[in-house]
C-alpha cells in the first residue's frame, strides 16, 4: 500500500514526464521500439500504457488548469478585497467629512474655491492636526512654521466629486466668504508674517 501511495505522488509530482515516456512508449515506430527493447513490453501492456497515458495526461492538464485558476482565483479575490477596503475608505472618508467642525470645513471650502489639493500651515496649527487624524489630510515635509498638508487624491476625488455638498456656487461667488476664506488663509499663518 505505501508502494501504491509513492508511486501516485510520483505521477502527481512529474504526470507531464510520465505522459511523456507513455506516449513515447506508445507512439515510437516499431523499429525503434524493437531498438530499444520496448516493442515486448508495449504489446504486452498495451492496455496498461492507454491507461497511463490517459490518467496522467488527465492529471497533467488538471495540475496545469488547477495552476492557471488558482492565480486567477487569487488575484480576484484580491481584487475584490481592495475594492471592499477602498469603497470602506471612502465611506470612512465621507462620514468624517460630514462631522467636521467650522475651521476644518473651511480648510476644505478653500481647498475646493481654490481647486488646490495642498495647503500650508504651522505644525501645531489644530484645524490641521485634526483632520490629518481624520486621514483627510496627509502632512508633507518642510519647516514646522510651514508644514505643507496635502489632500490624498481618493479624498480631494471625492471633495470633486460631491463638490456642490461642500461648497455651493452661490456660496463661492459671495465676496464676504471669499474675505472668510482669505481671513482663514491668513490665520494659518498668524505670528509668522
Amino acid at each position: 500500500m505505501e508502494s501504491l501511495g509513492k508511486v501516485l505522488e510520483f505521477v502527481g509530482k512529474y504526470s507531464w514526464a510520465v505522459f511523456m515516456t507513455t506516449a513515447f512508449v506508445l507512439f515510437v515506430p516499431d523499429d525503434g521500439a524493437k531498438q530499444l527493447g520496448l516493442y515486448d513490453v508495449r504489446t504486452s501492456y498495451k492496455g496498461y500504457w492507454w491507461l497511463a497515458l490517459v490518467f496522467t495526461g488527465a492529471h497533467w492538464i488538471g495540475e496545469v488548469l488547477k495552476k492557471v485558476f488558482a492565480g486567477w482565483l487569487e488575484r480576484r479575490r484580491t481584487e475584490k478585497k481592495r475594492d471592499t477596503d477602498r469603497l470602506k475608505h471612502i465611506e470612512n472618508i465621507r462620514l468624517r467629512l460630514n462631522s467636521l467642525d467650522g475651521r476644518e470645513q473651511l480648510w476644505i471650502k478653500y481647498c475646493l474655491s481654490k481647486n488646490i489639493q495642498t495647503l500650508t500651515a504651522k505644525l501645531p496649527d489644530p484645524t490641521a492636526q485634526s483632520l490629518v487624524n481624520k486621514k483627510i489630510l496627509s502632512q508633507g515635509s518642510g519647516s514646522m512654521l510651514n508644514l505643507p498638508f496635502h489632500i490624498p487624491d481618493d479624498v480631494w476625488r471625492l471633495l470633486t466629486e460631491e463638490r456642490a455638498s461642500f461648497l455651493s456656487d452661490e456660496e463661492n461667488s459671495d465676496p464676504r466668504f471669499q474675505r472668510t476664506l482669505d481671513e482663514f488663509q491668513r490665520s494659518l499663518h498668524q505670528g509668522l508674517w
